[in-house]
């Protein structure tokens, strides 16, 4: 009697919550913490009680007892429980069960819990808050990506005229080249914020890594000639023409490699190395400074800068940094394989890449927009964005080939234009007033799922793209827009073919 009256005043001052059921669901004991959850002041009261019975008034515990009582119901080892009581603030309880053997009663279920309210609370701020960085996230992306297009989209209009004075072009090749730098240096920030948000996800879709490996050298292509630099890509075998990757991961990764190849390299040149078994390799080798040995193992930390020259000096000192990132995610690495001072470093990355088991359809590649001056059959094209002065540079890039063009402002006044003009293809703003571009996607996939949508998207959050893949998109185009991409991509989803200037 003495260690029963013992036992009892221990638990009574416990600060967790204790009950022992037998296999009826009958309680057997419950210390008064427990006793006052279920609304009794006397904790003796509830002994010979179904527990079922005794948590009739509040719900949350009722269905708790009706969980761990059921017979068909494996015991779960822990269960976070919310309890809300009248008049109190809401209770979140982990109860911990486990499984015991009395030898007066049987199998019996002991039930200990603690209260878990300011973990709960604390974590459902953090998700509020990272959600809310998310929110911010795909408003700056779009605030800033917008007018970057707008400027990049011209001064590419501006390249393609034809009476353009040896100075002028001379000024319009600095604003593109510039504008690439400053999207370069803002794709790095907001993807390294996304990961110390808890943002940043892995979108699985087929993706051509030749067409990547064409599309990042082709906008490095001027800067190399600027160093009068060589950029070579070699391919030392057969490679699939689809693997199921994250394709904007991998040419984020190449092109941070490149550009820091790029910045290091003084005379000679790059090459870009593309292998493949499962696990695509590439190996990214300079002719540049090298890197010192004691700089070699921080060169991957953020904000890292190696070195004291001027070359060192430049760049924010995150790109390697997002690179190794990316490259983690997708089930390879960043890594330096070899490194001499004055003698060139070779980068290699590696990502886990299955092939899709499908031939891609094979698209032209377009060097220069300007010299396309017709279509080989004839191609309506739907451009939908909020900003008016996009949807004119569009057309201004589309009409002059051929094309014929209707536009749209916001999703509604998409379907409305779908339905009256069949486009073939569908260019889609995301992020738009009154209906986004998701719902119009889903509403205009409704009416004809053969026609391709392509998002629009100056976002860099990938829930983002994942929500744009469940309403039906057929691919991307990213903000700031590359004129050549376009008419790729028109190419690619309808099979149409170009006549060029010979």
């Amino acid at each position: 009697m003495y260690d029963t009256l013992v036992i009892d005043s221990i638990l009574d001052k416990s600060t967790s919550y204790y009950c022992v059921l037998n296999a009826a669901g009958t309680i057997l004991t419950v210390n008064s913490k427990f006793a006052r959850l279920l609304g009794y002041t006397d904790r003796e009261a509830l002994k010979g009680k179904v527990a079922l019975e005794a948590s009739l008034p509040l719900q949350e515990l009722h269905s708790f007892f009706s969980l761990i009582t059921s017979d068909q119901t494996e015991i779960p080892g822990s269960i976070v429980q919310a309890v809300h009581r009248t008049s109190e603030k809401t209770l979140w309880i982990k109860f911990d069960l486990t499984k015991i053997l009395s030898s007066e009663n049987g199998p019996c279920l002991f039930i200990s819990g603690i209260d878990v309210t300011q973990e709960v609370l604390a974590r459902r701020e953090a998700e509020q808050k990272a959600h809310e960085r998310s929110g911010f996230l795909v408003r700056m992306g779009h605030e800033l990506r917008t007018p970057l297009n707008t400027v990049l989209g011209y001064a590419q209009l501006l390249q393609g005229l034809g009476d353009l004075s040896p100075v002028a072009r001379e000024y319009v090749h600095t604003i593109i080249s510039n504008e690439y730098n400053i999207l370069h240096l803002l794709n790095d920030m907001f993807e390294l914020a996304k990961h110390e948000a808890g943002q940043t996800a892995v979108v699985v879709s087929e993706t051509n890594v030749k067409k990547i490996v064409n599309d990042v050298t082709r906008s490095f292509i001027d800067q190399f000639n600027e160093k009068y630099l060589s950029l070579t890509v070699e391919y030392k075998t057969d490679i699939p023409e689809l693997v199921l990757t994250d394709q904007q991961k991998i040419a984020q990764v190449i092109a941070n490699l490149v550009s820091n190849a790029l910045k290091f390299t003084r005379k000679g040149g790059v090459t870009i190395t593309i292998s493949w078994d499962r696990i695509m390799t590439v190996d990214i080798e300079d002719t540049g400074t090298g890197i010192d040995p004691e700089d070699q193992s921080t060169i991957f930390d953020v904000f890292a800068q190696t070195g004291s020259s001027k070359e060192h000096m430049t760049g924010s000192g995150i790109g390697l940094a997002v690179a190794r990132i990316f490259a983690r995610l997708l089930g390879g690495d960043v890594m330096i394989i070899s490194s001499r001072t004055g003698s060139g470093s070779l980068f290699r990355f590696t990502f886990d890449a299955p092939s899709a088991n499908k031939e891609a359809r094979a698209v032209p590649q377009i060097s220069d927009y300007t010299m396309i001056q017709g279509i080989s059959k004839p191609c309506k094209v739907l451009l939908v964005d909020d900003v008016d002065i996009n949807l004119s540079m569009l057309e201004i890039f589309l009409g002059p080939a051929g094309f014929e063009v209707d536009t749209a402002s916001n999703g509604n006044e998409a379907v409305r234009k779908f339905k009256e003009f069949k486009p073939d293809i569908v260019f889609m703003d995301l992020i738009m007033p009154e209906k986004d571009g998701f719902e119009a996607t889903r509403e205009i996939k409704e009416i004809n799922r053969s026609v391709p949508v392509i998002a629009l998207t100056a976002s860099i959050v990938d829930s983002v793209k994942e929500l744009a893949l469940e309403s039906g998109v057929n691919g991307f185009m990213n903000k700031p827009f590359v004129p050549e991409r376009f008419f790729e991509i028109i190419a690619e989803h309808t099979g149409i073919s170009y006549i060029t200037a010979s």
